[in-house]
């Protein structure tokens, strides 16, 4: 996920979905460069199922690759709506909004 927020209020002006970014994603902008900035959180592989007979990688399992992996995990479930958080720009983390 990529989170596009205001420099300024720390508010969430949009994001761009996904586990793994490439370079096209990372071209991609949501509003302008001058106010807003972003924060990149791509997810790791943490488990990897091999067929024995073939040797090919059938699937993997991926989490967060953050401080905050639990809430987006939450995130992408739905468990937790990203609109009802800001970013904290002091530490460019997650807060919830008050």
């Amino acid at each position: 996920m990529i989170i596009f927020y205001n420099k300024q209020t720390g508010d969430i002006a949009g994001t761009i979905d996904g586990r793994v970014h490439n370079e096209d994603h990372l071209k991609m902008w949501v509003g302008d460069p001058n106010v807003n900035d972003r924060i990149i959180i791509n997810w790791k592989p943490v488990k990897t199922y091999v067929d024995k007979e073939t040797g090919k990688t059938l699937a993997q399992d991926f989490e967060p690759d953050c401080d905050q992996k639990e809430l987006f995990v939450d995130f992408e479930t739905r468990k937790k709506n990203l609109r009802d958080y800001r970013v904290d720009l002091k530490k460019l983390t997650l807060k919830k909004k008050s």
